[in-house]
């Protein structure tokens, strides 16, 4: 039972990982991307940092939670006009 709900969690967590990599730097013409999840380099206590060229990099668990906030709103979009 254990081991099936951490397969679940993972899944979700890497879906919101994907999520955030493809929408963020859409939505933010480029200016904003993901970390690595692996990312050695620290970020702030808000979960950001600024990068050489200028771009705004988000730590990869923030990230995972915007892209499933952001799944979920459109899932919400979505149901509402199909209902």
């Amino acid at each position: 039972m254990t081991l099936l709900l951490s397969t679940f969690e993972s899944i979700w967590w890497l879906f919101g990982y994907v999520m955030a990599r493809l929408i963020l730097p859409i939505i933010s013409f480029g200016k904003v991307r993901v970390g690595s999840v692996l990312a050695s380099q620290k970020f702030n206590w808000l979960g950001y940092r600024y990068c050489e060229d200028g771009r705004l990099e988000i730590e990869a668990t923030l990230a995972t939670l915007i892209g499933l906030l952001v799944f979920c709103a459109g899932l919400m979009v979505i149901l509402f006009f199909i209902h």
